[in-house]
């Protein structure tokens, strides 16, 4: 259970923790299939984004599996994107995160992009987890990023998880270096509600905006949050908030999705 609830939290899809939990009867469904819609406002005539989502999680023995799809309009680039990521557990202190994905667009989604790392549970109670690992990402024009990350997780509570993390990015061509450091913390669980808080900032090396419009170096920081609501043991709401602001535009907006679960 923790190494699911811990899967979702890292992969941003949702949060939530079984921490020092003996007995969480009844246990929710596993597997669950959502989608929904977005819209985000931006500032200085970037053009708004809009856009629609749908994910699958699927678990079976010691594999999760995250099918993830979307379609959107961003910068007045119009694409989509797939990904399939798989966390597998090899024991009860190590775990691993695999996942690539592909997109279309004239320049904002990544023409391809994978993601792996290693996650090792710490001490005897495993209410620590130490994440390490790397991203490629290969954009629809000449850029291309390299990036590699690192994230501690602490169950402070059986409904509590705190994470704290940072990222170093080399962007080409350039080559640009650019840091990032994030913290989230979820709180709830499965089956009723979970609040997931997600907030960063560091600087970035190259933003794609326009076929001939390109942002470097420069600082920005973000915000977000997910409210996972059960309205029944299978059927829920989640609803999101996303807040963006760099030297050249500020970008805020919202999420509406509803989910089952099995």
């Amino acid at each position: 259970m923790r190494t699911r609830l811990l899967a979702w939290a890292i992969l941003g899809c949702s949060g939530g923790v079984a921490g020092a939990q003996t007995a969480p009867s009844p246990s929710p469904p596993a597997n669950l299939v959502e989608a929904g819609g977005f819209y985000h406002h931006v500032s200085h005539d970037f053009g708004s984004w809009t856009g629609g989502y749908a994910r699958l999680v699927l678990v079976g023995g010691r594999d999760v599996w995250f099918a993830d799809a979307k379609v959107q309009q961003a910068f007045r680039d119009k694409g989509g994107y797939a990904s399939l990521t798989n966390v597998h557990t090899f024991g009860s202190h190590f775990y691993t995160q695999l996942g690539a994905g592909a997109g279309t667009g004239d320049y904002v989604l990544p023409k391809f992009r994978a993601d792996a790392s290693l996650n090792l549970k710490l001490g005897v109670t495993r209410a620590l987890v130490l994440s390490a690992g790397a991203t490629y990402v290969k954009s629809q024009l000449i850029y291309h990023d390299q990036a590699l990350f690192g994230s501690l997780f602490f169950y402070a509570s059986g409904d509590l998880l705190l994470e704290l993390g940072g990222r170093v990015n080399w962007s080409d061509p350039g080559p640009v270096r650019s840091e990032r450091v994030q913290g989230s913390l979820t709180l709830g669980h499965p089956g009723a509600a979970l609040l997931l808080l997600r907030g960063g900032t560091g600087t970035e090396g190259y933003q794609l905006s326009g076929t001939t419009a390109t942002l470097r170096k420069f600082r920005s920081q973000e915000a977000s949050f997910s409210w996972r609501q059960w309205l029944s043991p299978r059927f829920g709401t989640v609803l999101g908030g996303e807040w963006y602001h760099n030297p050249f535009y500020t970008r805020a907006g919202a999420s509406l999705g509803l989910f089952r679960a099995w």
